[in-house]
């Protein structure tokens, strides 16, 4: 039997069924469908907010511990200062263990106070643990106002280094969360204080709020989706909760079930009306129009069957009738941005895939892919080659004073202006065809701030050196970077080439590692040959 003739023959039976089938969907479906939907929803979000919070607190205790190897000059040069003045920092102080400030290292305020609070001394003599940098439980300086604060510390030669750090940023970032009518995180301290909440009240009391059982399993470092009762909110609540793991904080991102529960009777009440005019429309017009209806039908499903099979040049455009309803329409439309979709996914994956994401150039995997495939076929072509291996001078300490962010970008940079310089760009090239023929130049990224170029068809060792040079110019340079930030990079280089220092791709790259750090212990920002393997 056809399919024309089956729809009409069955539609007739099926459109009086509707309502009977759809009571056998209860609202309890649609409200656990909601419930399961959200828990996975808020549980990511505070998955999310957890790891902005650790970084948060990674680049903190970094920070400070540089505020304790600086001299009090370089820590009050405006640029250190504005980078403190960034992450919150409000003041930075030098006190003995009786709260006697004996040096102000940096300050928000006019001037540092000469005397600590008692209170903020002793929390911060509870808050030490041997030389390690810590924060405590939110506090704050009743003596200046201070507002919700932290206090980071860190016993030294000098005594204790105390730090205000305001949690502005923390909360800020707690309320960029909010959804539905009531939806929203609340971050909480190691002790069960609010750090963040949509009632302020609660934030500037340092509420604690222990006593909610997803709190306290969000102390104990545990993770997950929990029911419970909400004081603030003054009903039932579904929360994702999980914990910042260096700061010991929690982060809950709770919503009303009574939301959920509209939402569903919502559903349940559309759906009931859909389900009414459907029915009354379809026993008007369904013998007619599935005639009409069933050519789009059939198009469609040549096209998904020309899919099953592999072909990607499919035909999307054959002719609606204008009677053609417009869903009909739309789900040619929609089918049609689906495949485009697709296209462009796959387009992407194969990019990550292929390429490293913070420079832009070939990941590792893939260079050495191409690589090998280059190094194959330069003596089928008499081709010589070069193996070019770059390393930052000095990036670590980028990373340490700056923070990852910084270093990050400074990858990204080098990483554009290296494929700029060499003429090469990804967006233009098919991964998959440059595998069978690899371009003359390939650079690549190996990780960290080691970065390769392969050459090919260098007949002499004097073009390497030259365009070795003509890199240092563009490459070792000043990089302005975010927030008015300019470093100047160095770095060494190893050579390699090919077949005098190896033939096979290990053998290149091991000769180029070694005559990298050889540049190195030469005194860096420069380049060095590798020597001929016997």
């Amino acid at each position: 039997m056809k399919l024309r003739h089956l729809i009409t023959l069955t539609v007739c039976v099926i459109v009086i069924t509707p309502m009977t089938l759809f009571w056998a969907w209860p609202y309890s479906k649609a409200l656990d469908s909601q419930v399961e939907e959200v828990s996975q929803k808020h549980l990511v979000i505070a998955k999310n907010l957890s790891a902005t919070f650790e970084r948060y607190y990674q680049d903190i205790t970094s920070l400070f511990s540089i505020v304790d190897q600086q001299s009090t000059t370089q820590i009050n040069s405006s640029e250190f200062s504005a980078l403190l003045a960034s992450y919150k920092f409000t003041e930075i102080t030098q006190i003995d263990e009786n709260g006697n400030v004996k040096s102000c290292l940096f300050t928000a305020r006019l001037s540092c106070p000469q005397q600590i609070n008692q209170d903020i001394v002793s929390l911060a003599m509870d808050t030490l643990q041997g030389q390690s940098i810590k924060l405590s439980t939110v506090t704050e300086d009743s003596s200046i106002n201070s507002g919700p604060i932290l206090l980071v510390v860190k016993r030294n030669n000098q005594g204790i280094l105390l730090a205000y750090l305001s949690t502005e940023y923390i909360i800020e970032m707690g309320k960029r969360v909010a959804f539905g009518e009531k939806g929203h995180a609340a971050i909480i301290d190691q002790a069960g204080n609010v750090l963040a909440h949509p009632l302020d009240s609660w934030i500037q009391e340092r509420k604690n709020i222990v006593q909610i059982s997803a709190v306290s399993k969000m102390l104990e470092d545990k993770t997950g989706v929990e029911k419970f009762y909400s004081p603030a909110l003054k009903g039932d609540m579904i929360a994702g909760y999980t914990h910042v793991p260096n700061a010991n904080w929690g982060v809950m991102v709770p919503q009303p079930i009574k939301e959920l529960e509209d939402k569903a009777k919502t559903i349940d009440e559309t759906a009931i009306l859909v389900m009414l005019l459907g029915l009354g429309l379809a026993l008007l017009i369904t013998i007619p129009v599935s005639f009409i209806l069933i050519n789009p039908i059939e198009n469609l499903s040549r096209v998904i069957k020309s899919i099953e099979k592999g072909e990607t040049n499919v035909d999307l455009q054959w002719k609606l009738s204008k009677i053609i309803p417009k869903e009909i329409r739309d789900l040619k439309e929609s089918f049609s941005n689906m495949m485009n979709t697709v296209e462009t996914n796959k387009k992407e994956i194969s990019k990550l895939a292929y390429y490293d994401a913070n420079s832009g150039l070939p990941n590792r995997n893939y260079f050495y892919r191409l690589a090998h495939t280059a190094i194959k076929n330069m003596p089928k072509l008499n081709h010589k080659g070069a193996l070019i291996f770059i390393d930052f001078d000095g990036f670590k300490t980028v990373n340490d004073t700056y923070g990852h962010r910084v270093g990050d970008e400074l990858l990204f940079r080098f990483g554009q202006r290296l494929a700029r310089h060499l003429s090469f760009n990804p967006e233009h090239i098919n991964t998959v065809e440059l595998l069978k023929t690899p371009p003359k130049v390939i650079p690549a990224r190996l990780g960290g701030d080691e970065f390769v170029v392969l050459l090919q068809d260098i007949q002499h060792k004097t073009a390497v050196e030259e365009l070795i040079k003509q890199l240092f110019k563009t490459m070792f340079s000043k990089y302005s970077l975010s927030e008015g930030l300019e470093l100047t990079l160095t770095g060494s280089i190893g050579i390699s080439l090919f077949p005098e220092h190896g033939h096979t791709y290990d053998e290149l790259m091991k000769s180029a590692d070694v005559a990298m750090y050889k540049a190195k212990s030469a005194g860096k920002n420069c380049m060095y040959f590798s020597e001929p393997t016997d």
